[in-house]
């Protein structure tokens, strides 16, 4: 498992009603209705997030076939069931040359037989977490402050960028851009300030890693089957204290 990068994340993580935002900005969802064979390739990456090449795109072929039945999915399952791996290989091209460029692109979608090739770039996953000293008070339990009602809190993050595009494999146009999504999942824990697990208590970059892909599936799901698949709030607050907790002075936390 390729060792991911921990770096500061996005200032700003907008979802709007209608249209999807991310760092990258706003895009329209993809209208995939006038096509019928459907292309999934390997997508490209860097070297932290090298081992979803393969895993994230069979992820997202899985979910799309499952909503839209009516539509074939061309996609890799195995080194053996790869239609599109074994036209990469055949053409000496790679995941990154068909991303860069559409025309290459369309002539690896046109040799699997289909209409539009959807290809992507995977970039900047990151992990990272702070620990806030500044005490609150749990104030659901009992009135009052004390020692057993002093809390801080711990917040940990995962953000991973994707930018996909669809190419006609016909014209070799670029018919759809998302312009490169970043999604963004956030866990805040509480603890009791004399409670020393604060400064052990993790949770493990592998659960993090999991929650950021299927938060990142569910997204670019969105944009390519908007009715059929849900987005996710950005930020997606995984998890959060269910106490009442207040700053000095009665000011409540909004999460």
């Amino acid at each position: 498992m390729k060792r991911w990068m921990k770096l500061s994340i996005c200032a700003t993580l907008v979802l709007s009603v209608g249209m999807l935002s991310g760092c990258g900005g706003e895009v329209l969802p993809l209208d995939i209705s006038s096509f019928q064979r459907i292309a999934i390739a390997p997508f490209s990456t860097e070297e932290e997030s090298a081992e979803m090449e393969r895993r994230f795109p069979l992820d997202l072929a899985t979910q799309l076939t499952l909503v839209e039945k009516e539509k074939e999915w061309i996609h890799d399952q195995s080194d053996t069931l790869n239609p599109i791996g074994s036209q990469l290989a055949a053409q000496n091209l790679t995941p990154q040359d068909i991303f860069l460029d559409p025309a290459l692109a369309a002539k690896v979608g046109k040799a699997a037989n289909a209409d539009i090739i959807i290809v992507g770039h995977i970039k900047n996953p990151k992990l990272d977490e702070k620990y806030d000293s500044n005490p609150l008070y749990d104030m659901s339990a009992q009135a009052g402050i004390s020692g057993t009602t002093k809390f801080v809190l711990v917040y940990q993050w995962a953000t991973l960028n994707i930018h996909v595009k669809a190419v006609d494999t016909g014209s070799g146009s670029i018919i759809w851009d998302n312009g490169g999504f970043t999604g963004y999942t956030r866990y805040i824990r509480e603890f009791n300030t004399q409670d020393p697990a604060r400064h052990t208590s993790r949770i493990e970059p592998d659960q993090l890693k999991a929650d950021i892909r299927k938060h990142m599936l569910s997204q670019i799901g969105h944009q390519l089957a908007p009715e059929k698949i849900n987005e996710r709030p950005v930020p997606e607050i995984l998890m959060k204290p269910e106490r009442k907790l207040v700053r000095s002075g009665g000011q409540p936390i909004l999460w």
